[in-house]
């Protein structure tokens, strides 16, 4: 996969959208069991799943908010300092990329990316069926993937800013499914009053409002 370095362009933006996800795919995977192929010997679980996660490594605003509200509950101060990071280098402003609001939430249509990676060679998507009848989205990824990755990290030394944004969104998500990331996302009322096919909005203001308070008190 080539990295454009005009994300202007569309296929800039194709090509972004796609390492993006891959990012989140290989790292937010975990071992297949028994693998029949050892080419795919890892899995991320639901297509749900990968799109509360990528909200947050595009929405650096609402991943700071559950920054803050990881420090204000366990007192992580790591978790501060990341918040901190997101704010000075104004990622809020430099780094979003916009996502509507749909029935289930923050939405963007995954396909284009993942034929992109599939073709590659370096995921596969499919679908298994579950025992309540339910459809479950799965992505294949094995040592080609991360190999991909280390090479990128290692050519292009500014794309480790995915690197640590899907580091924190996935430390934020946990093992949570996709249903309980997206219950956490609507906490915001900025998102949850978002109109059915609106784009999410920014609560930069609110979350630099609410950082400042906390390092004042922090200080005093």
């Amino acid at each position: 996969m080539v990295i454009s370095s005009d994300p202007s362009r569309p296929s800039g933006y194709t090509y972004r959208d796609a390492l993006r996800l891959l990012f989140i795919l290989v790292r937010g995977s975990q071992p297949v069991e028994s693998p029949v192929d050892e080419e795919w010997d890892s899995v991320f679980i639901g297509e749900k799943r990968a799109l509360a996660i990528d909200f947050w490594v595009r929405y650096p605003d609402y991943l700071a908010d559950e920054l803050l509200d990881r420090f204000e509950r366990d007192g992580d101060r790591q978790a501060l300092s990341a918040a901190k990071e997101i704010f000075a280098d104004e990622e809020p402003d430099l780094r979003q990329v916009q996502m509507i609001r749909w029935r289930r939430g923050a939405y963007d249509d995954l396909q284009t990316s993942l034929g992109v990676l599939s073709y590659r060679g370096l995921v596969r998507s499919m679908d298994r069926g579950l025992q309540n009848g339910i459809r479950q989205h799965e992505y294949l990824s094995g040592a080609a993937a991360r190999d991909f990755l280390d090479s990128v990290l290692a050519d292009f030394p500014a794309l480790r800013w995915y690197e640590k944004q899907t580091h924190l969104a996935l430390t934020i998500a946990g093992h949570q499914s996709g249903s309980a990331l997206k219950e956490i996302h609507y906490r915001d009322p900025e998102y949850g009053s978002t109109p059915y096919g609106s784009i999410i909005p920014s609560i930069r203001d609110r979350v630099c409002v609410r950082l400042q308070k906390l390092e004042e008190k922090q200080d005093g």
